[in-house]
């Protein structure tokens, strides 16, 4: 049984919000969480927050992308930061080893991080973050792909889902732990575990890949390294390049 639905009981929402130290808003069906939290965030005096939608109607994906979503389908959550625990480029790096690591207990192995923001299961990816920094806070958004049985045909062999890996799992459960494994790499602290961790499941570094959208002409070379502050090292005929943002795709 899905549980996430309980969240639209004000009680249930107040008490699982307080074991998580977060104030929880809940919508049946929203544009974007991210949106809602980017507006919410705004205000100096907010606790931190976590808004959370059985469905998404505008949400985003990188770039111009957007991301729908059918009722029950995926976890659809995003969550506010204050202070900022790291750079949005970074954070949503560190963001894709909460997930890997949230999902650990469910039994879920085999999981691989492209860079920057996507996790990916087996053949497909199961889940991406985008993270929007400000002055004093960011916020975090997340979308994982959790019960659907099938995905549309232009997306076989890019997306699948947990239910599809034979992974029945609860909405519910799996937002209280990617909260508390999100709260955990935001510490500096852990920082160097969770690039080391990054850096182990990565399926981008060792790969030959191209590079668009990062200001200038696209580029092909071999990913390297992970630098320490996110960025993308690139092995390239002409020297090495950084890339901090932008889109890479595997070849090969």
């Amino acid at each position: 049984m899905d549980r996430l639905a309980l969240l639209a009981d004000p009680a249930v929402r107040s008490a699982f919000g307080g074991e998580l130290g977060r104030v929880i808003e809940y919508h049946a069906a929203i544009g974007s969480t991210q949106d809602r939290a980017r507006e919410l965030a705004r205000e100096a005096d907010r606790a931190p927050m976590l808004v959370v939608a059985d469905q998404q109607t505008g949400g985003h994906g990188r770039g111009e992308k957007s991301w729908l979503s059918e009722p029950g389908g995926s976890l659809l959550a995003s969550w506010t930061f204050r202070p900022a625990p790291a750079d949005p480029a970074l954070f949503v790096l560190l963001a894709g080893v909460a997930i890997t690591f949230a999902l650990r207990p469910f039994g879920v192995a085999d999981l691989g991080l492209k860079w920057p923001n996507d996790v990916w299961l087996t053949n497909g990816k199961i889940a991406g973050c985008l993270a929007h920094g400000a002055e004093d806070h960011l916020v975090i958004g997340i979308g994982v792909n959790v019960a659907q049985r099938a995905v549309p045909a232009e997306l076989a062999g890019i997306a699948t889902t947990l239910a599809i890996a034979g992974h029945d799992i609860d909405r519910l459960a799996l937002l209280a732990r990617i909260t508390t494994q999100l709260d955990a790499v935001a510490d500096p602290t852990k920082r160097e575990a969770a690039l080391a961790e990054w850096r182990k499941r990565s399926i981008t570094l060792g790969r030959d890949v191209e590079v668009s959208g990062s200001g200038g002409a696209p580029f092909h070379g071999r990913a390297i390294a992970l630098a320490d502050d996110g960025a993308l090292v690139v092995e390239t005929p002409y020297g090495q390049q950084r890339v901090i943002a932008g889109e890479v795709r595997v070849l090969g």
